[in-house]
C-alpha cells in the first residue's frame, strides 16, 4: 500500500486519538439513576414470639345428640307429618303406620282382661263359699268329738261327719287353688293387654326429642317393618367438633381442657370449645384417638362442617410477623425486606401456622431483620423506604 505525506499524517492523527481515548477509558460511561424513595412506609423486626404450643387436629361437626328414628312393628305407612328441614318437639307424632290390625289385638286383649277380671270374681266368690262351709263342718266335726267322748253318738255318725269335714277342707283347697288360677290369668291378661297397648302406640312413630328432621326415608304407602329407618333427627341445641389425634400427641389432650375451633365454611371466626369426650384406646388400623369438642350455641355452626381444633400442650418461642406484612403471589408467600441502607427486597418464605393477628414463619427470614408492615398494594421491591417507622 502506497501513502501520501497528506495521507501519512491523517493516519497518524486517527491513531493519536484513538491512544488518547484508550489511555482515557474511552468514552464516558453513564452512571445509574439512585432508587426510587418511597415514604410513608411502616417498618419493624421481626422478633421471636412466645407462643402457646399447640397440637393440630382435623375434625368434623356432629350433633350432641342424632336419632335415625325406625319403625317398631310391620305395617303401611299412611301419614308422614314432617319434611326435611322441619323442627319438631319431644312427644310430636311424626309418621303413622296403620292401625287396625294392631287396635283389633289391643281390643281382644282388653276383653281377655275383662274375662280375667271376672273369672276372679268367681273364684273368689266360690273361695268364700268354701271357706264358710269348712267353718260349719270343723264346727260340727268339734261338737261330735266331745259326745263321741261322752259316749252319746255312734261310731257310724262320727265317721260320717268326720267325712263331711275332710271333704270341706278338700272344697276350700280346690277354691284356692282356682283363686290362684284366676290371679295368675288376671295378671297374664293385664300384662298382655299393656303390651298390647304399647305395640298399638307404635303404630304412632314420635320424636324423641326437640331437634330438627335432616333426612326422611319414609312415604305415605310405603310398608316399613320393624327396624327400617324413616327419619332422622337431630338436636340443634348443642354441637360437638369430632377431631381426629395422632395416638402419640393424644396422651397431651385432658377431658375438660380447652381447645381452640375453626371452621372451613367461616374462616375468619375462631370458637373455644371443651373437650367432653375422649376414647381411652387408639383405632389399631390408623392409630389416631377421636376427642369430641363441645362447641358454643351459635348460628353459624352446623352439622357436617369440617374444622380444625388446636389443644395447647405450653409455650414455645417462633419467629412471626404480623399477617399484613404478608404478600400472595399465588401459591407463594412473600414479604418485604429493608436492608441497613433502607433498599427494600421481596423475599419469598415458608408461614406455619396462625398466631392471632400473627402468623409463623418456618424459613425465609431471620431474627431482628427489618421487614415492611403495610405495602398496601405498592410495588417495593428495589426502592428505599422511608419515614412512617413503627420500628422497634
Amino acid at each position: 500500500m502506497i501513502f501520501t505525506r497528506t495521507g501519512f499524517g491523517k493516519l497518524l492523527a486517527a491513531l493519536a486519538a484513538v491512544a488518547v481515548l484508550t489511555a482515557c477509558g474511552g468514552p464516558a460511561e453513564k452512571k445509574a439513576p439512585a432508587p426510587e424513595t418511597i415514604s410513608g412506609v411502616k417498618t419493624a423486626k421481626a422478633e421471636l414470639q412466645q407462643v402457646a404450643d399447640e397440637i393440630e387436629a382435623p375434625g368434623v361437626v356432629r350433633s350432641a345428640a342424632t336419632a335415625q328414628v325406625a319403625a317398631r312393628v310391620m305395617g303401611t305407612i299412611t301419614e308422614v307429618a314432617v319434611r326435611e328441614g322441619d323442627a319438631v318437639r319431644r312427644g310430636q307424632m311424626l309418621v303413622r303406620l296403620d292401625e287396625q290390625e294392631l287396635q283389633a289385638r289391643l281390643s281382644a286383649a282388653d276383653a281377655a282382661l275383662e274375662s280375667a277380671r271376672a273369672g276372679r270374681e268367681e273364684a273368689a266368690r266360690g273361695l268364700a263359699a268354701a271357706e264358710a262351709q269348712d267353718q260349719v263342718a270343723a264346727k260340727t266335726y268339734g261338737r261330735y268329738q266331745f259326745l263321741r267322748e261322752q259316749k252319746s253318738v255312734s261310731a257310724q255318725e262320727f265317721d260320717e261327719i268326720e267325712a263331711r269335714q275332710r271333704a270341706a277342707q278338700a272344697a276350700r283347697a280346690a277354691a284356692e287353688a282356682r283363686g290362684r288360677q284366676a290371679e295368675a290369668m288376671l295378671a297374664r291378661a293385664e300384662s298382655e293387654a299393656s303390651a298390647a297397648k304399647t305395640v298399638a302406640a307404635y303404630a304412632r312413630v314420635v320424636a324423641p326429642f326437640d331437634g330438627v328432621v335432616v333426612r326422611r326415608t319414609a312415604e305415605p304407602g310405603a310398608m316399613a317393618s320393624p327396624g327400617d329407618v324413616l327419619l332422622t333427627l337431630e338436636d340443634t341445641s348443642r354441637y360437638r367438633l369430632e377431631a381426629t389425634l395422632e395416638a402419640r400427641s393424644a396422651a397431651a389432650v385432658r377431658r375438660g381442657s380447652a381447645a381452640r375451633v375453626r371452621l372451613d365454611a367461616v374462616p375468619e371466626r375462631e370458637f373455644t370449645g371443651t373437650v367432653v369426650e375422649l376414647e381411652a384406646g387408639a383405632d389399631a388400623a390408623s392409630q389416631t384417638v377421636r376427642a369430641r369438642i363441645e362447641l358454643p350455641r351459635d348460628a353459624a355452626i352446623r352439622s357436617g362442617l369440617f374444622g380444625r381444633a388446636w389443644f395447647a400442650r405450653g409455650t414455645r418461642k417462633v419467629l412471626a410477623v404480623p399477617r399484613s406484612a404478608v404478600i400472595e403471589r399465588g401459591q407463594l408467600r412473600a414479604l418485604y425486606v429493608v436492608d441497613a441502607a433502607g433498599l427494600a427486597r421481596l423475599r419469598f418464605i415458608t408461614l406455619g401456622v396462625d398466631i392471632g393477628g400473627l402468623v409463623e414463619v418456618l424459613s425465609g427470614l431471620a431474627e431482628g431483620e427489618r421487614i415492611v408492615l403495610e405495602a398496601q398494594g405498592r410495588e417495593l421491591d428495589g426502592r428505599v423506604v422511608a419515614a412512617g417507622e413503627a420500628g422497634r
